[in-house]
């Protein structure tokens, strides 16, 4: 047999020292990766951990973990503790990651002020293709020393995973931003001086922007499940705080959910919760009332690093510009002028008082100090935008930001919203922006029932024929009608309004509690009268049928809620007490408790 030739026999000989030495090879990174799956009989003690409503996967003991990287790891997990209420716990929750002798990441943590669990994102560089990660958690005394952990407290660390940083922006991401009570005449993008939203500002020049966008409702509970579900308030059942969603009719999340998304939320008031419902299709629904800013955008950040390597869907409930307005520094500097007088952003202090009673320099103070609020949430959410820009995600993510409704600062002789449903409690701002969005201006009438078809739309997924909206990614017709109701007024009346665009008529309909009477009406030529000061009818037969097709609506919309169920709700004692103290909530309006009460 002739020899073989020279580079065959080389590649044997390395063959055969491959085979020497186990012939092993690292396998390829597919991530993201936990580190708690796969372990069986005689691994570290692992367990489900709910703190706050979130259940997650979590280790219960130190341990450590032989693990692949990828060439641009990232680590993220989640510190919590557990303890019987009304006990106190001894000592400090000390938790170190170590690769070897290297100390990746250490945090004391009080768990007495530890809320739900504490996420962070470790970058992994410098450690090759492999790495054996030791995560330790102890309670220790204030000197650092371990001291025993009663048998009634729970320490963990939640789901320990590894990221690709590379992986971020490949799939789809969607974040969806209500900013609470914001006006879409104190936005720059519609016109606005003032510079209360930068941010958002830039957003618009780069996306769609809608400048007739109007809520559904006056108030935050009923605005945001329609919002969620295209659909009116009554055909979801949230129209008043004694009850919630019916959890029968498709939700936005819940859709993304079934086509694969990791849904999430963020929010911060009670009307956005799992209390009233808001939860459906969400994986995980992270609520903390009147939560500043700076948290919402710190958890969103968070989500991010946790979910930007595969499609996500955030919904992010930043609640600031709503009463009380008391904007930080440098914010509250940007705006508010040297001032004498006595009026401040707490609602308890103004709501009380007149026009009389208010001069002009009072009302500048407070729309200094509600501008001041916007500025502060605008930076957050623009530190949300340039996160997902650093992790590379923001390219292939679709934002979408809105508002669930606007305020009163005395333009028909009343503060706040909810009561009334004049332009500027339902005129919000709407703004679309991600690739394959074409900026412009959209002049035909918008509503917050299009913001789910507009997202469903973008992620090239088929509308539910539920939806009573459109999706602002194709053409709208410029007849279209705008509808909305509150049954938050002052003479419990049901009021409800049909609009036909900024330009066009408007009426605002008070129906009897039984909804079969007209009890008031108004009429304004926006065209003529956009500040709607003067009541002016149309003609006797126009008036008849616009009146006839918002009464039409508004049963429309009880017949089918009546299908559709709603959900009563029983709120604690310190839920209503948080709720009268903003103002919502008085001695007749408390909702159920009891069996008449579902859980």
């Amino acid at each position: 047999m002739p020899p073989m030739p020279p580079r065959p026999l080389a590649a044997l000989v390395i063959v055969c020292l491959g085979l020497a030495t186990g012939c092993r090879r690292d396998p390829a990174f597919e991530g993201p990766r936990s580190l708690l799956q796969r372990q069986g009989a005689g691994g570290p003690r692992v367990g489900p951990v709910t703190l706050e409503g979130d259940a997650r996967p979590a280790l219960l003991e130190t341990a450590s973990f032989d693990t692949v990287l990828p060439a641009r790891p990232l680590l993220t997990f989640g510190i919590g503790c557990s303890f019987p209420a009304g006990t106190e716990p001894p000592g400090w929750l000390r938790v170190h990651v170590r690769a070897g002798e290297r100390v990746l990441a250490e945090r004391t943590l009080n768990p007495r002020a530890l809320r739900g669990w504490r996420d962070l994102s470790v970058p992994l560089e410098g450690l090759g293709s492999r790495a054996t990660l030791t995560f330790s958690i102890a309670l220790t005394d204030r000197h650092g020393q371990a001291i025993p952990v009663p048998p009634d407290m729970i320490l963990a660390i939640s789901e320990p995973v590894i990221h690709d940083l590379g992986a971020y922006g490949r799939s789809k991401g969607i974040v969806l931003v209500s900013i609470d009570t914001l006006r879409r005449d104190h936005v720059g993008a519609y016109g606005y001086g003032p510079p209360t939203t930068p941010r958002l500002d830039a957003l618009a020049r780069e996306g769609i922007v809608a400048e007739d966008a109007v809520s559904v409702s006056s108030w935050t509970l009923p605005s945001h499940l329609s919002m969620l579900t295209s659909v009116d308030p009554a055909i979801h059942g949230g129209t008043d705080m004694r009850h919630g969603s019916g959890r029968r009719v498709p939700t936005l999340p819940a859709l993304l959910r079934a086509a694969g998304y990791a849904t999430r939320a963020v929010t911060s008031h009670l009307y956005v919760s799992r209390v009233y419902g808001l939860d459906e299709g969400f994986d995980g629904l992270d609520f903390h009332q009147d939560r500043r800013a700076t948290d919402v955008a710190d958890r969103a950040i968070d989500l991010v690093d946790r979910f930007g390597d595969r499609p996500f869907f955030l919904f992010l409930h930043f609640y600031d510009p709503h009463w009380h307005y008391d904007p930080p520094e440098p914010q509250r500097s940007l705006f508010a002028k040297p001032y004498r007088g006595t009026i401040t952003g707490r609602w308890g202090d103004f709501s009380g008082r007149d026009a009389a009673s208010v001069t002009p320099a009072d009302l500048d103070h407070l729309l200094a100090l509600y501008d001041g609020e916007i500025r502060y949430t605008d930076d957050q959410v623009g530190r949300v935008l340039d996160h997902l820009a650093a992790r590379g995600a923001l390219a292939n993510t679709l934002v979408v930001v809105t508002s669930d409704h606007g305020e009163e600062f005395l333009e028909h002789g009343s503060w706040e919203h909810q009561k009334t449903l004049y332009d500027e409690v339902i005129r919000v701002p709407l703004i679309v922006r991600g690739p394959g969005v074409a900026a412009r201006r959209e002049p035909a009438p918008v509503s917050l029932l299009d913001v789910a078809p507009t997202v469903l739309s973008w992620a090239g997924m088929p509308l539910p024929s539920s939806f009573q909206g459109k999706s602002l990614l194709s053409a709208l017709p410029g007849e279209r009608e705008s509808y909305g109701e509150t049954d938050h007024t002052v003479d419990g009346s049901h009021k409800l309004f049909l609009r036909a665009g900024a330009a066009r008529w408007k009426t605002i309909l008070s129906l009897d509690s039984s909804g079969e009477s007209v009890r008031a009406e108004e009429w304004f030529d926006l065209a003529g009268d956009p500040s709607e000061k003067r009541s002016a009818m149309p003609a006797a037969t126009a008036a008849d049928a616009i009146r006839a097709r918002a009464i039409a609506r508004w049963k429309a919309g009880r017949s089918a809620g009546t299908a559709a169920g709603s959900k009563p709700v029983c709120l604690s004692a310190e839920q209503k007490e948080r709720l009268r103290a903003l103002g919502y909530v008085h001695s007749s309006g408390d909702a159920p408790c009891g069996a008449e009460a579902e859980r």
